[in-house]
C-alpha cells in the first residue's frame, strides 16, 4: 500500500500536505498517496489524479478576477459631492496622481499566489481544518496597492491635502457625531473636537486657503522642523497650540481625515447632511488614502510623537475597517504602530506630572490598553504570535472617567477623581444608561489579559504543565466575569431600552468573553468529553447575545454592513458548533450533551441563518462570506430535520473510511463518532464550499474552519 509522501513542492505554506485535485474539489480528507492516492483509487479517479503545485492559480487577465482600474461611479459621486463643497474649479482640484490611473482610488490586480497569508490553530477560521484542509479562496492585495500608490514623491500632493481639508465644518460635523453616539472612541473627545474648532476658526480668520501651496509649505515646514515638546504642566490648550494655527501639522491634518472616514463607516443614523446621497464606502476610502499619504510624509521626518501614534492607530482601525480585504498591508499596518508605540514609551507605566500631564498620560493608557487588546484579538482570530506581549508591558489600566474630566482645572479634577473606587472605577452612575469609552477600553482589557494566556495555548510550544495552565486559565476566566462591572453582564432582556452604541459596545466585550471560554473548552474537549457540554453552552449564549443584538440593530439604522464581520468572527462559527453537534446526535441518535431543548436551538439557528438570505447583489465580501458559511449550517439543519430515525448511523469504521486513516489518532469528542445519513452528499454549489457530511463533530467544524480562507473587513467595534 502505498503511503503518504512529502515530495518537493507537495507541501502548502501553513506546513500541511497537499491534497490531490479530485480531493480538493469534493473537499474531502485525502491520505497523500503518491502517485494516487488511495481516496481515488477506491472512487476509481485513478484517471483524474493529480497533484496541482498552484491550484488557485488564476491567470492574469481573467475576466472573472480582474477588477476595474477605472474610478467607479460611487467614487465619481464622491469627488462630485466634494468639490460642490469646495469653491474651487475643477480644474483646479486634481485627483492626487497615481501611477495606475488618474484617481486615488485604484484597484490592484487579483493575487495569483492564491492565500499568501498564515492561519494558525486559533484563527477564526480554525473550526473547518480537519476535514476539508484545501478550502481556500483566493484574496486581492487590494488595500496594499491602493495606498501604496498614494505616493508623496507627487508634487501636487501636499496641495491636493489641502484642499481635501477645506471642508472643515463637515468633518467637525461627523466627528461630533461619532462621539455622541460611539462607544467605541479611544482618542478623548476633547483632544480632538477642540483643536479642530480652534483649527477651523483660525483658518475663517486668516484665510488660509486663499493660498493652498502656501499653507501647504507652511504645514510641510512646521512638520520636518518643529517638535511637540511635553512638559509636566502642560495645560491642554498649550498641547493644542502645539500642533494647530501657525504650528498646524500633517500629523493633525491626517488625524481628522482618519476620524472622519471612521465616522462615516461607523455612523448609527442615516441623518446626516453630508452623506445622504453619496457612497460612504467611496469617502472613507477617499480619507483613507488621504491620511496614509499624510503618514508617508511624517515618515520622511521621522516624526515620534503622540499625534503620529493617534494617526498611525485611528488609520490603522480604518484600513482595517473600509477595506474589504484582511492584506497584508493591514497586518503590516499594525506594526509599525506598535514599533511608534515603543519608541514613544507607551509600553512603560505613565505617570502623570512626573513628565507629561495628567490628560497625556491617561489618554496613552487608553491608547496602549486599545491597541493591546487589538493584538489579543487579532492573534486569536489570526493564529499568529502577539506582538505586545505583557511580560515586557508594565503599565496600568485607565481611570474610569468622562473624557471631559480629563482637561478640568485641578480643583474639580481632584473632585473627580476622589469619586473613583481604588481600583480606579467610577462610582458615580452613567449617564442616560450610556457606557463611558474608558470603561469599555478597561474592561476588554481586563479580557485581553486573559486572551493572551489562551492565545499561547494555541500559537506557543506545549509545556509539560499543559493540562494544569489550561485549568488555571479555565478558572481565571471563570472569575473574572464577577469583577466586571454589571453593566456589562449579558442578560435575557435583551437591548429594547438601550440605545444602539451601548447595545453594542455591551454585546461585543460580552462575545469576547464568550469567545474566549469556548477557545479553552474547545481544548478541553480534545482530552475530556464531559467538556462537550459548556462549549454548546457557551456557543448557545453567543448565538443568543447576537440575535438579540440583531433586534437592537433594527432600531437603530441600517448598520449591517458594520458589523457583519462580527458574525463572522464569532456567531457563524458558534452556530456551526451547534448545528454539528446536533446533527451528529441526531444521525447517531444519541442524547445531546447539553440540557438545551434540541427546538430552541433550531429557532436560535433558524434565525441567525435567516438574516442574510435578505442579502442582495450589491452585498459586502464579508456579507458573501457569511452568506455561504450560512448556506452551510442551512443544509446542516435541514438534513438534521429530514432525518428518518433509523436511516443514518454509521459505524465506527464507516467514519474512519469518509475522513481518511489518518484521523484515527485525533482524540475522539464523543463516544459515538457517526456522522450524516448515507441518503447522499450534501455539497453547495459553489465549489469551494464543505461537504457538510463530512463533518463528525464540532471540534471537526472548528478544525475546518482555519482553513477557509475569506477576504473580510474588519470592524472597528472587534478591534
Amino acid at each position: 500500500m502505498k503511503t503518504p509522501g512529502v515530495e518537493g513542492g507537495s507541501v502548502r505554506r501553513n506546513g500541511k500536505p497537499t491534497s490531490c485535485e479530485p480531493c480538493r474539489l469534493s473537499k474531502i480528507r485525502c491520505d497523500h498517496a503518491r502517485p494516487t492516492c488511495n481516496r481515488c483509487v477506491q472512487r476509481k479517479l485513478t484517471a483524474k489524479c493529480f497533484y496541482h503545485p498552484a491550484p488557485l492559480t488564476r491567470p492574469r487577465g481573467s475576466a472573472k478576477s480582474r477588477r476595474q482600474t477605472q474610478s467607479t461611479p460611487s467614487t465619481a459621486r464622491t469627488e462630485q459631492s466634494l468639490d460642490r463643497q469646495l469653491p474651487i474649479s475643477p480644474a483646479a482640484c486634481p485627483q492626487l496622481q497615481t501611477p495606475g490611473g488618474s484617481s486615488g482610488i485604484v484597484e490592484s490586480e487579483p493575487s495569483t499566489t492564491g492565500r499568501v497569508n498564515y492561519l494558525g490553530p486559533s484563527s477564526f477560521l480554525s473550526v473547518f481544518h480537519d476535514v476539508s484542509p484545501n478550502l481556500e479562496v483566493s484574496t486581492f492585495a487590494r488595500s496594499s496597492v491602493l495606498w501604496g500608490r498614494w505616493t508623496s514623491a507627487s508634487p501636487s500632493i501636499t496641495r491636493r491635502l489641502v484642499q481635501l481639508l477645506r471642508p472643515l465644518a463637515t468633518y467637525e460635523e461627523l466627528l461630533i457625531q461619532k462621539y455622541d453616539e460611539c462607544r467605541f472612541t479611544v482618542i478623548p473627545e476633547p483632544l480632538v473636537l477642540r483643536p479642530l474648532r480652534l483649527l477651523r476658526a483660525q483658518v475663517e480668520d486668516r484665510r488660509w486657503f486663499d493660498d493652498e501651496e502656501a499653507l501647504a509649505s507652511m504645514i510641510t515646514r512646521n512638520t520636518a522642523e518643529k517638535s511637540i515638546d511635553i512638559t509636566p504642566n502642560m495645560t491642554a490648550d498649550e498641547f493644542y497650540a502645539t500642533f494647530t494655527g501657525d504650528n498646524l501639522r500633517w500629523e493633525f491634518v491626517g488625524l481628522i481625515f482618519t476620524l472622519a472616514g471612521l465616522a462615516a463607516t461607523t455612523a448609527w443614523n442615516q441623518h446626516q447632511t453630508f452623506l445622504e446621497d453619496r457612497d460612504r464606502d467611496a469617502f472613507a476610502e477617499e480619507m483613507a488614502a488621504a491620511s496614509n499619504a499624510c503618514i508617508e510624509i511624517c515618515n520622511q521626518y521621522d516624526n515620534v510623537n503622540d499625534l503620529v501614534v493617534w494617526l498611525y492607530y485611528t488609520h490603522f482601525s480604518l484600513a482595517a475597517d473600509a477595506m474589504e480585504d484582511l492584506s497584508h498591508y493591514v497586518y503590516r499596518l499594525y506594526g509599525e504602530l506598535i514599533s511608534h508605540m515603543h519608541a514613544l514609551g507607551l509600553h512603560r507605566l505613565q505617570i502623570s506630572n512626573a513628565e507629561i500631564p495628567f490628560f497625556l498620560s491617561e489618554t496613552r493608557k487608553r491608547l496602549f490598553t486599545a491597541c493591546y487588546r487589538t493584538d489579543k484579538n487579532m492573534a486569536m482570530f489570526l493564529g499568529r504570535p502577539p506582538r505586545l506581549q505583557d511580560h515586557f508591558c508594565d503599565t496600568d489600566m485607565p481611570l474610569d472617567l468622562d473624557d471631559g474630566s480629563l482637561v478640568l482645572d485641578p480643583e474639580a479634577l481632584k473632585q473627580v477623581l476622589a469619586g473613583l473606587s481604588p481600583d480606579g472605577w467610577g462610582d458615580v452612575p452613567i449617564e442616560k444608561g450610556n457606557i463611558r469609552p474608558a470603561t469599555a477600553v478597561r474592561v476588554r482589557y481586563m479580557i485581553a489579559k486573559l486572551r493572551e494566556r489562551v492565545v499561547v495555548f494555541f500559537v506557543g510550544k506545549k509545556t509539560k504543565t499543559f493540562d494544569e495552565d489550561v485549568q488555571a486559565v479555565y478558572l481565571d476566566l471563570k472569575h473574572l466575569w464577577d469583577t466586571i462591572p454589571v453593566q456589562f453582564h449579558y442578560h435575557t432582556t435583551g437591548f429594547g431600552d438601550k440605545n444602539p452604541a451601548t447595545a453594542a459596545i455591551r454585546v461585543i466585550t460580552c462575545l469576547e468573553y464568550l469567545h474566549t471560554i469556548s477557545q479553552i473548552e474547545r481544548i478541553r474537549c480534545r482530552d475530556s468529553p464531559d467538556a462537550m457540554h459548556n462549549l454548546l453552552d457557551s456557543s448557545m449564549r453567543i448565538v443568543t447575545a447576537l440575535i438579540d443584538f440583531i433586534k437592537a440593530r433594527k432600531q437603530g439604522g441600517n448598520i449591517q454592513k458594520e458589523y457583519t464581520g462580527v458574525f463572522l468572527l464569532y456567531g457563524l462559527p458558534a452556530a456551526g458548533v451547534l448545528a454539528i453537534e446536533l446533527h451528529r446526535c441526531t444521525v447517531s441518535e444519541t442524547p445531546l450533551p447539553s440540557c438545551i431543548p434540541r427546538s430552541k436551538i433550531i429557532r436560535n439557528l433558524g434565525l441567525l441563518v435567516s438574516w442574510f438570505e435578505d442579502a442582495n447583489s450589491s452585498m459586502s465580501v464579508t456579507q458573501k462570506n457569511c452568506v455561504q458559511v450560512s448556506e452551510v449550517i442551512t443544509r446542516l439543519l435541514d438534513e438534521t430535520l429530514n432525518h428518518q430515525p433509523g436511516a443514518g448511523l454509521q459505524t465506527t469504521g464507516q467514519f474512519q473510511h469518509r475522513l481518511g486513516p489518518d484521523t484515527s489518532e485525533r482524540p475522539m469528542i464523543d463516544g459515538v463518532t457517526a456522522v450524516a445519513s448515507d441518503t447522499g452528499s450534501l455539497v453547495l454549489p459553489d465549489e469551494n464550499c464543505a461537504n457538510v457530511n463530512t463533518f463528525g463533530t464540532s471540534v471537526e467544524f472548528l478544525d475546518w474552519w482555519d482553513e477557509f480562507w475569506v477576504d473580510g473587513a474588519i470592524p472597528e467595534a472587534v478591534l
